[in-house]
């Protein structure tokens, strides 16, 4: 009885080294796994190329976790188009004669599909009738298990990372639940900032209130346009219409009329707000007569009943139509355009351009 108290003693010291010796391997792998943050974080807020930083993640992981093999996958959000990232020497043994990995297992593939449960870890995987069909690629190499994490890149792919780990050199479930934590973390940054530059890019093309592209953006556009007509030998027109209600500009309002401008015209027509009650088109014509339909129909399509109580668009818009090639560039059609909207003062209406004249209809180009 006299040993009790010494062999209690003595497992009391062991549990606590053996505690300590975890809380030491816990430490350096957090250590290592944060290492080169700092640069990390600077990397991606300078908007470095999404594979440069796929390559730095991956080489990260590999060396985060040397024990464990690491299989880079992308996916379609409906997870029938399936890809590696990378290939070696050992997955390619899960390509067919193509090149292609065509035969995914059950089990990860339902992984995929829940976004909702971004981690998954499954064991025994060995007999697992969800992995069967890589059962020989699993077996071959002693993988036991594996530890998933999926990220989505908000534009319909999704990114996954596998971890296949062997008994004898199997990482704690909680370490391995942090590096795949910081993976995702880091993925879900990249999109992030991918995500903010491209909405920072439709910002400084686009008015946030109409949705409509800004002046500068639309010259640019329009150009290209006019290139275009040259070398084809195409007539295009431009358009400068003007709101002639004095009522105070709502959104709502404004916007409602650049809803009506953008189904006038096809999708590959250019539509842009120059800013208080000024907006301007610019659209590919075969004929002369083309712009006066479309004028026609936006006038048309504010006398909807639906438009009764936006005060306005019922005082009506002034529209001025320019053509090109009679003139050859975007200063002179919009100054030419700016002369026949404003030559209807405050009537609402259209009228045309043509040789320095204004007229009602094209059919009075040539009459005598």
């Amino acid at each position: 009885m006299s040993n009790a108290p010494s062999n209690i003693l003595l497992e009391q010291q062991q549990t606590l080294l053996s505690r300590i010796a975890y809380l030491e391997k816990e430490r350096d792998f957090i250590k290592k796994l944060y290492s080169g943050m700092p640069q990390m974080l600077q990397t991606i807020s300078k908007g470095a190329l999404l594979s440069s930083l796929l390559d730095s993640f991956k080489t990260k992981m590999q060396a985060q976790l040397p024990n464990a093999y690491c299989l880079f996958l992308t996916t379609d959000k409906d997870c029938l188009q399936w890809h590696l990232q990378y290939t070696d020497s050992v997955n390619t043994a899960l390509l067919n004669s193509n090149n292609f990995l065509s035969k995914i297992p059950q089990a990860l593939v339902a992984f995929a599909a829940s976004p909702s449960c971004p981690q998954r870890h499954d064991e025994e995987i060995q007999s697992a009738s969800g992995w069967k069909i890589w059962q020989s690629f699993i077996n071959e190499r002693g993988f036991s298990e594996v530890s998933m994490v999926s990220v989505s890149d908000g534009q319909g792919s999704i990114y996954l990372m596998l971890v296949f780990q062997r008994d004898a050199h199997r990482l704690e479930s909680d370490l391995m639940m942090l590096a795949l934590d910081n993976y995702a973390s880091w993925l879900s940054a990249v999109f992030e900032r991918e995500q903010a530059d491209l909405l920072l890019l439709e910002d400084s093309h686009r008015d946030p209130t109409t949705g409509l592209l800004r002046r500068y953006s639309f010259e640019n556009s329009f150009g290209i346009i006019l290139k275009d007509s040259r070398r084809h030998f195409l007539r295009a027109a431009l358009f400068s219409i003007r709101v002639l209600s004095s009522s105070a500009i709502k959104e709502t309002e404004l916007k409602a009329l650049a809803e009506v401008m953008q189904d006038t015209v096809r999708d590959n027509d250019l539509i842009a707000y120059f800013g208080g009650r000024e907006l301007v088109m610019g659209i590919r014509i075969q004929h002369l007569a083309d712009a006066e339909v479309v004028a026609q129909k936006l006038q048309k399509s504010l006398n909807s009943p639906k438009f009764t109580d936006y005060a306005l668009l019922q005082g009506g818009l002034s529209i001025g139509i320019a053509f090109y090639p009679e003139h050859s560039s975007l200063e002179s059609l919009y100054a030419a355009a700016s002369l026949a909207a404003n030559s209807l003062g405050n009537v609402p209406g259209y009228r045309i351009e043509f040789h320095g004249n204004c007229f009602q209809s094209s059919a009075d180009f040539y009459s005598l």
